[in-house]
C-alpha cells in the first residue's frame, strides 16, 4: 500500500492565522492528505504551533506578559480554528514539549558529532539602549535586494529573500529605533558549505518541482552555500545541551523544522505504538514525503531541511516541496500585525461563514503560481455564485425530483448498456475521474477543483436538456439515474475541499456517513438501484435573500416596460463594444476589458472570461453592459460595471445586443440618473436565457426557460432567442429584456434555454 508523509507548515503562535496562511499552505496539505486517504493509502499528516519564534517575544513584550502565555493562548485559538475547518491532522502538537526538545537536541549532537556543526565567534546586532543582543525580529533595516526599509534580520517579507543581520542597511532596534551595534558572540553554525555537493545532486534529481521552488533552490546553490547560525542569544526556546551556553537557545527555523520528526514520534507514542513513526521515516520503507508551505519558507524546506537530514543521515529527504505564493491585500502580504487584514483572520471568518465557504475560497483562489489578491466581496459572492447556484442547485433539483416523482428510490437505468455508451455519463465520469486523479497526484489541487466544478456545470447542462420533470417515465428514470451517479462522483471528488457538504450530500444519497478510505475509485460504479435517499436539505443554504430596491413587492411588468420598474431592482443594461482586452496581472481567471459604452471615457471592467474566450475573440466584440452596478475593486483593479453572459456547458456565453442599436443604447424604459445597483441585489434577480415556443394571442407568447414555460408580453416570433426576467411573485410569468420592439437581448447558440445570466 502506498504511504505518504504530509508535513504542513507550523503556524507561529503569536496570533490567529489568516486566510493567506490557509490558502497558501494549510488547506493544500489537508486536501492532499484527504485525497490519498480516499484512495486507501497510508497517510501521516502532522503540524503544530511554533512556540519559540521571536514574533511571540515581540508580542509578549508589547502586552507585558510572558512568551509562554502568548504562545499558549494563540495555540488554543488556532487549534480550535483547524478543528472547525475539519482538518485531519494525525497529530497537531507544539514545539514546547519535552519530546520535541529531546529530538532537537539529539539531532544537534548528531550533526556536531558528524562534523556538520561548528562554532564561530562573529559580530551580532546589539541594542545599546536595552543592553541586549537582538534576535532576527528585533532587528530592522534596508533589504539589500529590493530596498524595502523594514526588512527583518532573517528575511525580507517584501521580496521573500532569506537574509543575515549584517546584510541590512541602516540596522536598528525594532523596539526603540536605536541604531544597532555589532558585538562579538559565539554561536553554533550548520556547515551547509560541506553539504553543498550532496544538496546540489538532490535538487538536480527533483526537476518535477514547481518552477518557483526549483528556482529558489538553484539560486542559493549557484550563489554558494555558507555556514548558517542555528543558535542565538535568548532565554526563550530550546536550550543548547552543552555546558557554557545557558544564555543561548536554538534558532526557531532549526527548532521548528525538526518538529516534523518529533510530531511523528509523538503521534506514535499517543497511538500506543512507540515505533510506528519509523515506517514513515525509514528510507528503506519507500514513504513519499510532501511538505506544504508558503513561498517565504521555500529556502528552509528545499535547502536547510534537506541539509539537516543529509547531515544526520538515515532519514528520508523531501520528495515534494509544495510552496505556494502569497495571498495579498492591497498588493501587500497578509500579516498578523493588525490593520485591515484583521478581518481576514480565519477565527473571525468562522464566526460569520460556514467552514466549507472558507475552504472553498481558499482552494479556488489558491496562490499556486503567483500572488493572488484577497477580495472580501469576491469571498462573499463565490458562495452564492458557485456553491449555491451551481452545485447546491443541481443537488437540490435532482434529489427533490427523485423524492417526489420516484418515491425517493434510486432507479435502475432503463438500458443497462446506456451507462457505458459513447458520450454517456459513465464515459464522462471515467474520463473526468482520470484527469482529476492525475491533478491531485501532481499536487495541482486548484486544477483538480476546477475540473470538478466543470462537471457540476456539465451536470446542470444535462439536467436542463433532459427535462426529466416533463419526460416519459422511462426517460425520467434514465436522466435521474445519470444525475445521481454524477452527484455520487462529485461527493467524492469535492470531499478534499468541501468535507462538510460532501458528508451531507452523501447522507442524502442514502449513505450512512462521509466518503471513506478506498471510496475514491467507487465513483466509477453507478449508485445502487433501489437504495433509499436520506433526508433532503439545502446543501448550501443562503443566510439571507437581498430585498428589492425600495422594499416594495415586485409585480408583473407591462409589455415594453424594462426589467426593473417601481419596486424592482433597476437594471441599466446598455449596448457596448470591447475595445481592448488583457489578462489580469494577478488572477488566472480574469480579463481586464476596456469598454466603449457611448460615453466620453471608456470604462474598465474586470470579467471572468479567460476560460471561455481568447483576447482576439473579445476585441471588437459587441456586449451587454450592466452599467449601473456599483464599482467594485477586484484584485486591485476597479471594475466599472459588468459584462453580462450566460453559463453553458462549462463556459460562459456573452449576451448579444441587436446589431442595429448604437453603443450606449439602453434597454426599454431605463433612463439616465439611476443610482448604483448593489451586486447582492443583482444576484437576486432571476435572468435566464429563453426561446419563444409559440404565441398565445396577439400580444403574448410562451417561452421555454429550461425547467418551465414562462408567459410574457410581446409579439415575439417563434424560435426567437431572448433573455427573460422572471416575475419574483409568479415564476410562470416574466418579461423580455429588449432595446425596443423586435430588438431583444439574446445569447449565442451554445447557451441553452434556462442558462442563468450573470
Amino acid at each position: 500500500m502506498p504511504r505518504y508523509f504530509v508535513g504542513v507548515a507550523w503556524p507561529y503562535a503569536n496570533g490567529p492565522f489568516h486566510i493567506g496562511h490557509l490558502a497558501g499552505a494549510y488547506l493544500p496539505g489537508d486536501a492532499f492528505a484527504r485525497f490519498h486517504r480516499l484512495r486507501g493509502d497510508e497517510v501521516l499528516m502532522v503540524s503544530g504551533s511554533d512556540m519559540h519564534g521571536t514574533p511571540i517575544l515581540v508580542r509578549a513584550e508589547r502586552e507585558g506578559t510572558t512568551p509562554e502565555a502568548v504562545a499558549r493562548r494563540f495555540d488554543a485559538v488556532n487549534r480550535q480554528a483547524f478543528e472547525r475547518l475539519g482538518f485531519t491532522f494525525d497529530r497537531f502538537t507544539d514545539t514546547h514539549t519535552i519530546l520535541h526538545e529531546r529530538t532537537v537536541q539529539e539531532l544537534f549532537l548528531r550533526l556536531l558529532e558528524r562534523g556538520f556543526v561548528g562554532r564561530r565567534t562573529e559580530a551580532n546586532p546589539f541594542c545599546p539602549k536595552h543592553q541586549r543582543f537582538l534576535p532576527d525580529r528585533y532587528l530592522l533595516g534596508i533589504c539589500p535586494h529590493c530596498g524595502y526599509d523594514r526588512a527583518r534580520g532573517d528575511e525580507c517579507e517584501n521580496c521573500g529573500r532569506a537574509l543575515e543581520a549584517t546584510q541590512l542597511g541602516s540596522p536598528r532596534c525594532s523596539l526603540c529605533g536605536t541604531p544597532a551595534e555589532f558585538r562579538p558572540s559565539e554561536h553554533f553554525y550548520l556547515l551547509l558549505d560541506r553539504l553543498a555537493p550532496e544538496l546540489r545532486r538532490y535538487v538536480d534529481e527533483h526537476r518535477e518541482w514547481r518552477p518557483s521552488v526549483a528556482k529558489v533552490a538553484a539560486n542559493f546553490l549557484s550563489e554558494g552555500l555558507h555556514p548558517t547560525p542555528i543558535t542565538r542569544d535568548l532565554d526563550w526556546g530550546i536550550p543548547i545541551p552543552l555546558e557554557g551556553y545557558e544564555s543561548k537557545r536554538f534558532y526557531v527555523w532549526f527548532d521548528a523544522l525538526i518538529g516534523y520528526l518529533s510530531a511523528s514520534k509523538e503521534w506514535a507514542v499517543r497511538a500506543g505504538r512507540p515505533d510506528a513513526w519509523k515506517r514513515y521515516w525509514d528510507p528503506k520503507e519507500r514513504t513519499r514525503h510532501y511538505y506544504f508551505i508558503g513561498k517565504d519558507n521555500t529556502f528552509h524546506h528545499a535547502i536547510l531541511w534537506p541539509g539537516i537530514l543529509l547531515g544526520v543521515g538515515d532519514l528520508p529527504l523531501p520528495d515534494e516541496v509544495a510552496a505556494n505564493e502569497w495571498l495579498v491585500l492591497g498588493g501587500r502580504k497578509l500579516a498578523k500585525s493588525g490593520g485591515p487584514e484583521e478581518d481576514a483572520t480565519v477565527p473571525s471568518l468562522l464566526e460569520e461563514y460556514p467552514p466549507d465557504h472558507i475552504r472553498f475560497y481558499a482552494a479556488l483562489l489558491a496562490p499556486q503560481n503567483h500572488d493572488t489578491e484577497f477580495n472580501a466581496e469576491e469571498f462573499r459572492r463565490l458562495y452564492d455564485e458557485v456553491l449555491a447556484n451551481q452545485f447546491g442547485n443541481l443537488a437540490q433539483r435532482l434529489l427533490i425530483l427523485t423524492r417526489d416523482r420516484l418515491g425517493g428510490i434510486v432507479p435502475a437505468a432503463s438500458d443497462a448498456a446506456a451507462v457505458g455508451r459513447t458520450g454517456g455519463i459513465g464515459e464522462r465520469i471515467r474520463s473526468a475521474h482520470e484527469r482529476i486523479t492525475a491533478e491531485f497526484e501532481r499536487v495541482h489541487l486548484k486544477e483538480a477543483l476546477e475540473l470538478s466544478l466543470a462537471e457540476v456545470r456539465e451536470g446542470n447542462r444535462r439536467f436542463h436538456e433532459a427535462k426529466p420533470w416533463e419526460a416519459s417515465d422511462e426517460d425520467r428514470r434514465a436522466a435521474v439515474q445519470e444525475g445521481l451517479w454524477l452527484l455520487k462522483a462529485l461527493t467524492v471528488w469535492l470531499a478534499p475541499f468541501l468535507p462538510f457538504a460532501s458528508e451531507a450530500l452523501n447522507r442524502m444519497l442514502g449513505a450512512s456517513g462521509p466518503p471513506g478510505p478506498g471510496d475514491w475509485d467507487q465513483v466509477l460504479t453507478p449508485p445502487e438501484p433501489g437504495r433509499h435517499l436520506g433526508e433532503i436539505r439545502p446543501l448550501f443554504p443562503r443566510k439571507d435573500r437581498p430585498e428589492p430596491v425600495g422594499g416594495a413587492t415586485p409585480h408583473p411588468t407591462r409589455h415594453g416596460s424594462p426589467p426593473g420598474t417601481e419596486g424592482e431592482a433597476v437594471l441599466d443594461i446598455r449596448a457596448a463594444t470591447i475595445r481592448e482586452a488583457a489578462p489580469h496581472p494577478s488572477a488566472d481567471r480574469l480579463y481586464v476589458l476596456t469598454i466603449d459604452a457611448g460615453e466620453p471615457t471608456p470604462r474598465t471592467v474586470v470579467a471572468g472570461l479567460r476560460a471561455s474566450y481568447t483576447v482576439e475573440e473579445l476585441r471588437g466584440r459587441r456586449v451587454a453592459l450592466l452599467a449601473n452596478l456599483e464599482p467594485r475593486r477586484i484584485r486591485t483593479i476597479e471594475s466599472q460595471g459588468m459584462v453580462l453572459a450566460a453559463e453553458s456547458e462549462g463556459r460562459v456565453s456573452l449576451l448579444i445586443p441587436p446589431g442595429s442599436v448604437a453603443e450606449g443604447a439602453r434597454i426599454l424604459g431605463v433612463t439616465a440618473g439611476r443610482g448604483p445597483l448593489r451586486y447582492e441585489t443583482f444576484t437576486g434577480v432571476d435572468l435566464r436565457i429563453g426561446r419563444v415556443k409559440d404565441r398565445i394571442g396577439i400580444d403574448r407568447v410562451r417561452i421555454d426557460v429550461g425547467d418551465r414555460t414562462v408567459e410574457a408580453a410581446g409579439p415575439w416570433e417563434e424560435g426567437t432567442a431572448v433573455v427573460i426576467r422572471a416575475d419574483p411573485s409568479d415564476p410562470q410569468r416574466g418579461s423580455v429584456v429588449a432595446f425596443g420592439p423586435g430588438l431583444p437581448l439574446s445569447a449565442g447558440p451554445d447557451a441553452p434555454p434556462g442558462a442563468k445570466v450573470r
